[in-house]
């Protein structure tokens, strides 16, 4: 059976994912200085090309920071869009490489805060945010430390096998988002699972809380899986330096008093964390996602 598995990805409607998946393969190849090149390229290109996305982070953006003047917000936009790029090309070394290069201009900060919170016993959910070095981020930090990753397995099954082959060179294993008693048994063995719960999934596990003033759809899955388990809620973000093959690896205390009163009061903290954040960092982020998408009822839609 699973040779059959194998053999179907030989028809001809996945040549064109091979024909990827190789070009990342090279690119992995790449001198650290190119692969950067190539990801502001990409970028750029993305900006001019893909308009939908690019007005889409426009969007985003002037809704968050509206003191930005128009010249400014062309700026912020276009230099978003070419680190979504390099995002995009840092798969490439994430996927086909032992990432040596990266780990030698990685500065790791706060890794007390995750050995406090693994020595409580109850297990880590590692609290992270869709930014455009996320993948980096996370394959990074597995060097240093054992951990699970939550993820939405991709629709082509050819492109998520690579995918998931790709991550376990770094990760000790991987969650289907929808796996919840995967998530907490693995939460109850004490072990980290590391999980971005900032993007606009819809459905009913969700609240609407401010994020930059503007009531948004937040799930609440971080509250029903520490409630369920007892497990610290630890920030973790990573951030791109200027230097090609450099990042910031940054891992937060443990947030107190995480649940609280309720949901409401719990996505709201950690929408009010991804802010304050990003106050310092905006380029960081993925903002070409709609992550205003769903509205509150009575509300009109705002792409």
């Amino acid at each position: 059976m699973a040779q059959d598995s194998t053999q179907r990805f030989y028809s001809p409607k996945y040549w064109p994912i091979h024909f990827g998946l190789f070009l990342l393969r090279l690119i992995a190849l790449l001198p650290g200085s190119w692969r950067r090149r190539l990801g502001r390229g990409l970028g750029w290109l993305m900006a001019k090309l893909a308009k939908k996305r690019e007005r889409i982070a426009r969007i985003n953006l002037s809704l968050c920071f509206p003191s930005l003047s128009e010249s400014e917000l062309d700026e912020l936009v276009t230099e978003n869009m070419k680190a979504t790029g390099c995002g995009l090309i840092e798969t490439a070394s994430c996927w086909y490489s032992d990432l040596n290069q990266q780990h030698a201009g990685t500065e790791i900060i706060g890794k007390e805060h995750l050995d406090a919170a693994l020595e409580k016993g109850k297990g880590v959910i590692l609290l992270s945010f869709h930014m455009t070095s996320l993948e980096m981020g996370g394959c990074l930090l597995g060097a240093h430390y054992d951990f699970l990753a939550m993820y939405k397995p991709a629709k082509d099954p050819l492109f998520d096998k690579a995918m998931s082959k790709g991550r376990l060179r770094h990760l000790k294993g991987l969650l289907d988002r929808n796996n919840v008693r995967g998530t907490i048994k693995a939460l109850k063995k004490n072990q980290i699972v590391w999980y971005a719960a900032d993007q606009n999934y819809g459905g009913k596990t969700k609240v609407f809380v401010p994020f930059f003033d503007i009531q948004t759809s937040t799930i609440t899955a971080t509250t029903k899986l520490a409630a369920m388990t007892g497990a610290a809620v630890v920030p973790f973000t990573q951030r791109r330096l200027d230097s090609a093959d450099s990042y910031q690896l940054t891992i937060f205390p443990a947030l107190e008093n995480f649940p609280d009163v309720d949901e409401t009061t719990d996505a709201a903290r950690i929408n009010n964390f991804l802010e304050q954040y990003l106050e310092e960092y905006p380029v960081d982020y993925m903002w070409l996602h709609q992550r205003f998408r769903h509205r509150p009822p009575g509300e009109p839609p705002i792409y």
